[in-house]
């Protein structure tokens, strides 16, 4: 019972993770390239802090945790970047969907590739119908999917990095026996924030203090989404040890979908077509297929 209340309270707060940098995105008042940046920031700093905090402020990092932490916290700011610029500019029910779909599919092929893990028939067709799912989700007749060109490519690349996120921290976990999690973590996010003040003071030059500005409503959103953040991530390095990995990522990409979905209607106001319902359920069939078969 402990474990099915701790699984749910990391699906909420990934999903409010997601709606939170949504409304931080929509009410940041500077420039929308230094959205991204300023998150990583904020966020970044709340997560190694609590990160720290939960290690007893103790830091033992093996060489192979840091590599993966350094390739991590490139991935992390990629991710950033994408999910606030595709958040700017459509819907959020398709960056979810796209969002999800990286998380799976790229963790289970760098599993084929460098870990030998066996890809049966059914998983595979479990993978077509994720990608199947998609094209269902974001296929929106007589509506604008989105007001920019770069929409769609930013969602691609948010799901990008959302699997190889996922996929280094997988890694990291079979290499060191599920150690030096929080040591992982706070790497990652230390060094991200190291990458996106550079690109502030690249960028912005003299201006940067001004890119930090935030309105009461923005400021809101972006310290509220750094706590849960930072709950999010630590709950999940908790949780690990204590349930199997593939029901863990059952329960937490589909309840994660469904709540997101559900979000999207009741906070943005997107209207979902019947073939958007319907790629709804096959994408939550299909992610219990591939996790679980």
């Amino acid at each position: 019972m402990r474990n099915v209340l701790l699984i749910g309270a990391m699906i909420l707060l990934y999903t409010l993770q997601s709606l939170l940098c949504k409304k931080y995105s929509d009410h940041y008042p500077v420039d929308p390239n230094m959205a991204s940046p300023v998150f990583t920031l904020v966020s970044g700093a709340v997560v190694v802090a609590v990160s720290f905090a939960v290690a007893g402020f103790s830091f033992v990092a093996a060489p192979v945790t840091l590599l993966l932490a350094v390739c991590n916290a490139a991935v992390l700011v990629g991710y950033n970047t994408c999910i606030i610029k595709a958040s700017q500019t459509g819907a959020y029910s398709v960056l979810m969907v796209f969002s999800i779909a990286g998380g799976i599919f790229i963790p289970v092929i760098s599993g084929v590739i460098f870990f030998e893990d066996r890809l049966s028939p059914f998983k595979l067709a479990a993978l077509a119908l994720i990608l199947l799912a998609v094209y269902m989700v974001s296929h929106r007749k007589g509506e604008a999917l989105a007001t920019d060109k770069l929409f769609l490519p930013a969602c691609a690349l948010l799901g990008i990095c959302n699997g190889t996120y996922g996929a280094l921290l997988d890694a990291q976990q079979r290499l060191t026996g599920s150690g030096e999690k929080e040591e992982m973590v706070a790497v990652t996010y230390g060094l991200a924030i190291v990458i996106s003040f550079a690109f502030l003071l690249i960028r912005q030059r003299r201006s940067a203090v001004a890119a930090l500005r935030q309105t009461r409503r923005s400021a809101f959103y972006l310290l509220t989404c750094s706590v849960v953040v930072a709950l999010a991530i630590n709950l999940m390095v908790y949780i690990i040890p204590l349930v199997d990995l593939a029901v863990l990522y059952t329960f937490d990409n589909a309840g994660t979908f469904l709540f997101s979905v559900l979000a999207s209607c009741v906070f943005f106001r997107e209207k979902l077509s019947r073939l958007n319902a319907a790629g709804c359920v096959l994408m939550c069939g299909a992610l219990v297929a591939v996790s679980l078969l």
